[in-house]
């Protein structure tokens, strides 16, 4: 069955939230997680901060759902604080 996408964040607290949120209510996910700063390596002007420690790392949660759960899932998860 194809998995569709709802929720995206960069923030640990709300990826907590909305995995105990689709927890709480049965509905099954996959969480796919990315960094959003990787750098590509032809960008070379980048690749000396990166090498010498100055690259922190910021990842973003891509959350999928079955298609069947796509609008109970979407309904959860408009309640989390994206401030």
């Amino acid at each position: 069955m194809k998995r569709t996408k709802v929720f995206t964040t960069s923030k640990l607290e709300e990826k907590d939230r909305a995995e105990n949120l689709l927890s709480e209510n049965q509905i099954a996910y996959e969480v796919k997680m990315k960094d959003v700063n990787q750098l590509h390596p032809f960008m070379t002007a980048l690749m000396g901060a990166y090498l010498a420690g100055d690259h922190k790392p910021h990842y973003a949660w891509d959350f999928y759902v079955e298609k069947t759960d796509e609008e109970q899932a979407l309904h959860l998860l408009k309640s989390i604080d994206r401030s």
